[in-house]
């Protein structure tokens, strides 16, 4: 809702000279103060409302109340792999472009109760140093099996300057490791959690014939940072996600009373698996706080309880998640109840749990770019809703810069002129703040906005101009020099208690004035 706000200051200053009595004259001054619309096809296509064929309003509710970052999941721990090389004998003579180190090594990862097969690196780096012992330049290739990108093998040539033992010559590589898949499986392809890693070593073809000793020592150090996966195969181990989230529903915020009477209406609440793996989910609270801190907690048979969820099906773009679904109506729990206490704040108790019966995938539990782990909310039904003293209020901020020696109101009085098409009712009533908004004046009004009808194609009400007025008398005039803030409060009820229905042409709007007599004196 966007409020317009127009804040009104006259001044009116006129210079006469050689007058020996005081001057006095008034004016009417109409000044829009507050212009404001609640019109409901503002929120239809908003995966909230929508508009049936009879031109009724369908609730149509497809929320996420959460949606666990399962970025950390898998977390390859930052890591530095050392490989070094030295002849096993005394010495060597290494002719022009002679390759006399390739090797494979293999490092293993550490994870707690973690097993990987295979993974995939969304984003991190590898950090190279190279120590070349040799009086001549050496060139390098860094290379790690079974890490591939598009079908090609991790792999990285560094030509180093030539040192001695004891100050070797030094390069150092930063190496982007996006997109590559690292098999993990080791040589024999039987293992775990292994990195292999693969380093050839010639000397310079247009280099010197050099000798070299068992005390020669090559050196590589690879240091991995910030390894983040987002496809993983394996074995996860038994991980708990647990805690209690709070969902605020911003356009319940301004309702402060009464209450409303709903249909009779389901929803469901969802725990949806992302993740090729086996798990367990289980809603231990769902409560909605209203206005005056009121809690009511849904009631459900499978509450706090521990239900199976399915492992996903499907791969990559094909992905489809698992669902456990809690369903509500007014046979399984307290909703009409739920909904009827008007929340502005929900808080929803989890607990997902992977892997409950350990590792019964034999190590093929997959996580893959797109899985999630959320609990959503559904529902589908129409709008059929009364109104018993539902009360709203609103503050803006306003001056009416009354304090003027010269410029002071007399009296007048407030016009309040609305157009309703809902099928609901009003009475307004303003209150004048201060500038810590405490409460100054309370202005009530000398009529009402009235309920809309239903027209005779029963597909929308028929609109309703009215105006409703308050008295400024002097007792106001006075408080308005203190005013800084200005709340209006609407206080709504229906014809029916039940089964009103919203049409896609309801809109309230309203434009709030002021109309005020001046009196000025010189």
């Amino acid at each position: 809702m966007k409020h317009k706000i127009f804040i009104f200051m006259a001044v009116l200053l006129v210079s006469m000279a050689c007058r020996k009595e005081k001057t006095n004259w008034t004016s009417d001054w109409v000044v829009p103060i507050v212009n404001d619309s609640l019109l409901i096809k503002n929120y239809v296509n908003d995966s909230t409302l929508d508009i049936n064929s009879d031109q009724s309003i369908q609730v149509i509710a497809d929320r996420t109340l959460l949606n666990l970052d399962l970025s950390e999941l898998i977390k390859i721990p930052d890591t530095s792999i050392v490989q070094t090389f030295a002849i096993s004998f005394a010495s060597l003579e290494l002719s022009p472009g002679f390759t006399f180190i390739d090797e494979v090594k293999e490092h293993e990862f550490t994870f707690d109760d973690v097993v990987l097969r295979e993974a995939r690196i969304k984003s991190g780096k590898a950090f190279i140093r190279i120590e070349n012992p040799i009086p001549t330049k050496g060139i390098f290739t860094i290379s790690l099996p079974g890490t591939e990108k598009n079908g090609q093998e991790f792999s990285h040539t560094e030509t180093i300057d030539g040192g001695t033992i004891v100050e070797p010559g030094v390069g150092f590589i930063t190496l982007d490791l996006s997109g590559y898949t690292i098999d993990m499986k080791g040589v024999d392809g039987d293992l775990y959690n292994m990195l292999r890693s693969k380093m050839n070593v010639k000397t310079d073809p247009n280099g010197p014939t050099v000798t070299i000793t068992d005390q020669n020592i090559f050196r590589t150090n690879v240091e991995f940072k910030g390894l983040v996966v987002d496809y993983a195969k394996g074995y996860f181990g038994n991980i708990t996600f647990s805690d209690t989230t709070t969902v605020n529903v911003d356009e319940l915020s301004n309702v402060v009373g009464g209450a409303i009477n709903v249909d009779d209406i389901n929803l469901d609440l969802i725990i949806s698996n992302g993740i090729d793996v086996r798990a367990q989910g289980n809603i231990s609270l769902f409560e909605s706080v209203n206005y005056s801190n009121n809690v009511v907690s849904l009631n459900h048979p499978y509450f706090d309880q521990n239900l199976n969820l399915n492992p996903a099906t499907g791969q990559w773009q094909s992905l489809t998640p698992s669902e456990l679904y809690f369903t509500f109506d007014n046979s399984t729990g307290n909703l009409k109840g739920f909904l009827e206490n008007l929340g502005s704040t929900y808080n929803v108790g989890y607990a997902i749990t992977l892997n409950p019966y350990g590792n019964t995938s034999n190590g093929n539990d997959v996580l893959y770019p797109q899985s999630d782990v959320k609990v959503k909310l559904k529902a589908n039904f129409p709008l059929l809703v009364g109104a018993d003293d539902l009360t709203l209020q609103d503050t803006f901020a306003i001056d009416f810069k009354n304090d003027n020696k010269l410029l002071r109101v007399e009296s007048g009085r407030f016009i309040l002129k609305s157009t309703n098409t809902f099928p609901f009712g009003a009475e307004v009533q303003l209150t004048l703040l201060d500038k810590h908004k405490n409460t100054l004046k309370v202005l009530n009004s000398n009529g009402k906005i009235s309920p809309a009808l239903t027209n005779g194609n029963t597909d929308g009400h028929i609109p309703i101009e009215e105006q409703i007025e308050f008295v400024v008398d002097e007792a106001v005039t006075e408080a308005l020099i203190d005013t800084k803030y200005l709340m209006v409060r609407a206080q709504f009820s229906s014809t029916y208690l039940n089964n009103n229905v919203v049409y896609s042409n309801a809109a309230l709007k309203f434009l709030l004035s002021s109309q005020l007599k001046l009196k000025a004196s010189l």
